[in-house]
């Protein structure tokens, strides 16, 4: 059974390029370029893993983490963070705290499957 993932950033270039990387690589992958349309995406399908860039306009990703994980379906989910943003003490703290997986935009394409592959179990 095909995977399905979620990406939320507001650069909709990168969204399509992800998309099409996890294509190629067996998984579903919608995209969201405004993450205030994230909660209704949510409640329409049950995503295995998501996606979420930090620095978005009006929601940004830390905002985004703690809504996810008050949601019953979303509250184990594995969420991997991309972004170029370097964390502070405390954003690192309340990414361990929930479990969220932090990868530092630029990376290598084929790392990043192999750590959603991972997350999956598949």
């Amino acid at each position: 059974m095909t995977k399905k993932i979620l990406i939320i950033d507001d650069e909709k270039d990168f969204t399509e390029l992800m998309c099409t990387l996890l294509y190629f690589h067996d998984f579903h992958a919608d995209a969201l370029n405004d993450p205030q349309e994230v909660n209704d995406a949510v409640q329409k399908t049950q995503y295995d893993l998501i996606m979420t860039d930090l620095m978005m306009p009006n929601i940004n990703g830390f905002d985004l983490i703690q809504l996810l994980r008050k949601m019953k379906n979303y509250q184990k989910t594995p969420i991997i963070t991309l972004s170029a943003k370097t964390l502070n003490d405390a954003e690192r703290k309340l990414l361990l705290q929930n479990d969220i997986h932090y990868v530092m935009k630029p990376f290598e394409p084929q790392g990043l499957v192999e750590k959603i592959r991972q997350l999956l179990g598949s």
